[in-house]
C-alpha cells in the first residue's frame, strides 16, 4: 500500500516532471479542494490536477521539479520544491521555489495548497524591473 508521501512524490515526479497524467485519476479525490491561485475549481478533482500539470508544463518548457525538503505529518505532506526549466517566450532558463501542502484521506488527495514563486519567475524573464 502506498504512503501519502509516495502518492505526493508520484504527482511531483511522474506528473509535473514527466507530464504523465495517469496518476491523477488514481490519486485525486473527486471532491479535491484546490487553493492555488488561478487553478480551475469548477471541475472534479482529477481534471484539476491534470490541468495544473499541463499548465505548468506549458508555462515552463522542460519543467523538472525536485523536492528539496519534505515533512509528512499525519494526513498532510508539506514540501519545498525547486522548479527548473526554460521560459518558452524568452528562451531564458528559470528556477523558482514552490511550496506545496497536500492533505490526503483514505489514500486520495483531498486538499492542496500550491504556492509557486511567480514573482521570481517574472523577474527572471524580464517582466519585472531589475533589482537595484
Amino acid at each position: 500500500m502506498l504512503t501519502n508521501l509516495a502518492r505526493f512524490n508520484a504527482i511531483i515526479e511522474r506528473g509535473f516532471s514527466q507530464g504523465d497524467l495517469t496518476d491523477a485519476d488514481e490519486i485525486c479525490a473527486e471532491n479535491l479542494v484546490e487553493h492555488e491561485y488561478l487553478s480551475p475549481t469548477d471541475i472534479p478533482g482529477p481534471p484539476i490536477l491534470k490541468a495544473q500539470i499541463e499548465d505548468a508544463r506549458r508555462s515552463i518548457r522542460d519543467l523538472t521539479l525536485a523536492v528539496e525538503a519534505v515533512v509528512e505529518a499525519g494526513d498532510t505532506v508539506w514540501a519545498r520544491i525547486k522548479a527548473t526549466g526554460v521560459d518558452p517566450r524568452s528562451g531564458k532558463p528559470v528556477a523558482i521555489d514552490v511550496m506545496d501542502i497536500c492533505r490526503f484521506a483514505d489514500g486520495k488527495l483531498v486538499e492542496r495548497w500550491g504556492v509557486p514563486d511567480r514573482f521570481a519567475l517574472l523577474h527572471q524573464v524580464g517582466a519585472l524591473p531589475p533589482r537595484k
